[in-house]
């Protein structure tokens, strides 16, 4: 499969590329950095662009599969980029006849039936006092997906980690016995509390070849 990979410049989005890579899809990776280039794996097409442009969007997915975002705000960004960048991202797909997309939110974007752990509570209702423009981005970009034609899929989880594991509250854990390869997705939580950029790379190369959770909002989860 060959996979648009969205914000591939990003410390989560490096991680879905070295994963697609690992899983031998056919990449291109579309960044916003023009450093990129310096750090990201060899063997894949580099497009440097602007989300919020349909024209950038549009070429690179001309020739692609399936699309994977991982679009995060930084310093200074449009407060809705990810829902205006999800626009341009579905209409240049509904254009080349693209169905498949997962994209990445966090767990302040609510559905019906979801069971958040207090920390998960805690946590962002403090998102929402410091930058609640963030929160409401994630939860318009979703409504935006609900309403397109698309296969799409949305995972969510709670905090991203640099991480090589899944953090656990036993202090004689052994972080190198963890694999990044195990994971847990339930539809309503509760979810993990960290959960590292390679696990999250990992679900959604995973998700954008099945036909799993179509239509479905999965909760990167700590149950087993």
């Amino acid at each position: 499969m060959k996979i648009c990979i969205f914000g591939a410049d990003g410390r989560t989005g490096v991680e879905v590329v070295k994963q697609a890579l690992k899983d031998k899809h056919e990449v291109v990776a579309f960044v916003y950095n023009p450093e990129a280039r310096n750090y990201l794996p060899e063997g894949i097409r580099v497009i440097e662009g602007n989300i919020l442009s349909q024209t950038d969007v549009a070429k690179a997915v001309s020739e692609c599969d399936a699309a994977i975002s991982v679009v995060g705000h930084i310093k200074g960004s449009n407060p809705r980029m990810q829902t205006k960048g999800i626009k341009n991202i579905i209409e240049a797909m509904r254009t080349k006849k693209i169905k498949r997309i997962v994209s990445l939110t966090g767990t302040g974007v609510r559905i019906e039936g979801d069971m958040p752990s207090v920390f998960d509570k805690i946590g962002n209702w403090i998102i929402k006092i410091i930058d609640k423009e963030r929160i409401m981005d994630g939860i318009h970009h979703t409504e935006v997906l609900k309403n397109s034609n698309l296969d799409w899929t949305v995972l969510r989880v709670l905090k991203l980690s640099d991480a090589n594991f899944t953090e656990d509250e036993n202090e004689d854990f052994d972080p190198s016995s963890v694999s990044t390869e195990s994971y847990t997705l339930t539809e309503n939580g509760p979810a993990e509390a960290f959960t590292s950029r390679k696990k999250v790379a990992k679900i959604m190369v995973d998700l954008v070849s099945s036909d799993e959770y179509f239509q479905k909002m999965p909760v990167a989860s700590n149950l087993s």
